[in-house]
């Protein structure tokens, strides 16, 4: 996770970090310093969603029917009946 939340000394709040600058976060503005657990767990999980991915792209699976050519990609139903 690129966002982590951390306690800061003397253990009385709480901040999010950037791992990858090692620096306090920011988010609206806001230096994510100063916070209950509560709100920097919210504030770290909010922006781990929003980080790009570093890793591997996802996969991307298609639903395939066999054919007497091969498997083909199956065609995309869009109402709720299929039809």
């Amino acid at each position: 996770m690129r966002y982590v939340a951390v306690q800061e000394p003397p253990h009385h709040s709480w901040a999010v970090v950037d791992t990858i600058n090692d620096a306090p976060a920011e988010y609206g503005g806001r230096v994510l310093i100063g916070l209950t657990l509560r709100e920097a767990s919210w504030f770290a999980a909010v922006a781990n969603d929003d980080a790009p991915r570093r890793s591997r792209p996802a996969a991307r699976l298609v639903l395939v029917w066999p054919s007497a050519s091969g498997a083909s990609p199956a065609r995309e139903k869009h109402s709720r009946t299929g039809r």
